[in-house]
């Protein structure tokens, strides 16, 4: 399956600008106009002051069709928490804010969160007359995430891609794209069992790419890489990727034309915080809707409905997708292919000669998020998985010299499906299969360079005994024997095939 979400966030004040209300009103109307003009199926998602609004609210309900879909967009603002009876804590004196303090759920109490989200369910049922279905933000802390699946019949939630400090917000090594069951304990972490799991699907929003998103700049070419307002790499249509013609078509070509594992997924749309460049973000989604239309290959989804499209492809658990990047849209001679299941996510890369692992994450069901009970009291609020291999950190001269390195004169590598949930990538005589518990290796030695590991890591025989923050696991290797090469850690293999699987502590 093929589907794409055109998701339009709508916010109804925005006091970093001046008569905000009316702009951002005026950019939503013309959001509206423009999928009804191709009557396509798509979501609109509003933050809570917007069902306050009146102007708002009578265009919404004069608009609404069968093939729009209205959810909340999840952000906490004054009236909200005025409806509650809880202090908004802005250092600006605004009713909306972006920041972590007091803009998202992580913010408070888990008991004024599930206050706030009875009162949100509450307003926006007032004005439609019907609980929504979907539910998005940039964060949602797993508390409310537990207790909407308690509470009400959502269908599908989705969070912001993987980035680090943008906004404050932090999300390090989770599933990269479509979606996953999350566990109780941790929205950003899919559960290894159903009964550890919140049985509410959570996509990942804005499109990123399978080359740039993990570490931007990094691979990128002079040309490309030189202006940072070319960042983010995404499917936004404000941003250079996001309103480029070629860069869509290779997006696209890497999201719906390479192996997905049966489920491939896109959210493009825009919130309409973006309205001082309004023509620019109509345009790119009007290109994007355009070339998906003409693709003929993908089906424009509502949001709730991609949900239970997820739910019925995967069986009621999470299943193993992937999104691969065989060329690159920029000059630099790089592949990329993401792997993501319920136990871990890997990034299987190439840069001209050098084959490695760029991103290994272990996902463990009963690692807590940090505000699961506590609130949070900082700047910035942070999730994150188990890293065994990272190289996001390491500076761009070292990218000949990072992550776990499998082969030094690799040839160009492939991506097919082998079976549900089991993909392989071919280069030249040796290869890598992923399997939801294992990853099997055909090489003769690999190494993992010291500055890619950003746990304390301690090695036997045949493990890599890691400890981050509280959690304790391993890297488990059969076929093969582990050893130093000074800080590094060398793989040799016994014979064909090295098999890497994980243990939880």
């Amino acid at each position: 399956m093929n589907a794409v979400n055109v998701m339009n966030f709508v916010r109804q004040i925005d006091e970093r600008c001046e008569n905000s209300t009316e702009n951002l009103l005026a950019l939503t109307k013309k959001q509206m106009q423009l999928v009804k003009e191709y009557d396509i199926n798509c979501t609109f998602l509003m933050q809570y002051d917007v069902l306050c609004d009146e102007n708002f609210v009578s265009m919404f309900k004069e608009q609404a069709s069968d093939k729009i879909e209205y959810g909340i967009w999840y952000e906490i603002v004054e009236p909200m928490t005025s409806a509650c009876g809880i202090p908004y804590r802005s250092e600006e004196g605004w009713k909306w804010d972006w920041h972590i303090i007091p803009g998202f759920s992580m913010a408070y109490t888990p008991r004024q969160r599930e206050q706030l989200i009875e009162e949100t369910m509450r307003k926006f049922r007032e004005v439609f007359g019907y609980y929504p279905k979907s539910i998005a933000s940039w964060l949602i802390d797993t508390h409310t995430l537990n207790y909407l699946s308690e509470h009400y019949d959502i269908s599908v939630a989705a969070i912001c891609r993987d980035q680090a400090n943008t906004d404050a917000y932090t999300l390090l090594g989770g599933y990269f794209n479509q979606a996953y069951y999350p566990s109780k304990n941790n929205i950003f972490t899919p559960a290894q069992n159903k009964e550890m799991q919140t049985d509410i699907p959570v996509f990942r929003l804005l499109g990123p790419s399978p080359i740039h998103n993990y570490d931007e700049q990094k691979y990128c070419s002079e040309e490309f890489g030189a202006n940072t307002l070319r960042a983010p790499y995404t499917l936004e249509p404000y941003f250079y990727m996001g309103s480029n013609s070629e860069a869509v078509d290779w997006m696209f070509d890497c999201y719906y034309g390479e192996e997905s594992l049966g489920f491939a997924y896109a959210q493009i749309g825009q919130e309409n915080s973006f309205y001082k460049r309004g023509q620019k973000v109509l345009d790119g989604t009007r290109m994007q809707i355009e070339k998906l239309l003409k693709r003929g290959d993908v089906t424009f989804m509502k949001m709730s409905e991609t949900g239970e499209a997820y739910k019925a492809f995967s069986g009621g658990s999470t299943a193993a997708t992937s999104v691969v990047a065989l060329k690159n849209f920029d000059s630099v001679d790089v592949q990329s292919v993401f792997y993501d299941c319920k136990n871990y996510t890997a990034n299987l890369f190439r840069y001209e000669d050098k084959i490695f692992f760029r991103s290994l994450y272990l996902f463990d069901e009963r690692k807590k998020e940090h505000y699961i009970e506590d609130t949070c009291t900082t700047f910035d609020a942070v999730y994150e998985n188990l890293p065994i291999v990272d190289t996001k950190w390491c500076s761009a001269e070292d990218k000949k010299q990072n992550g776990l390195m499998i082969e030094t004169s690799g040839k160009v590598f492939d991506a097919k499906k082998l079976e549900d949930g089991v993909l392989r990538s071919d280069f030249g005589e040796d290869f890598v299969v992923f399997y939801e518990d294992r990853i099997e290796i055909k090489a003769k030695s690999m190494l993992l360079y010291k500055n890619s590991v950003r746990a304390d890591a301690t090695i036997s025989d045949s493990d890599i005994t890691f400890t981050y923050k509280g959690s304790n696991y391993a890297l488990h290797l059969d076929g093969g024997k582990l050893s130093y090469d000074g800080d590094n850690i060398i793989f040799t293999a016994d014979g064909d095939v090295m098999t890497l699987s994980f243990k939880r502590n």
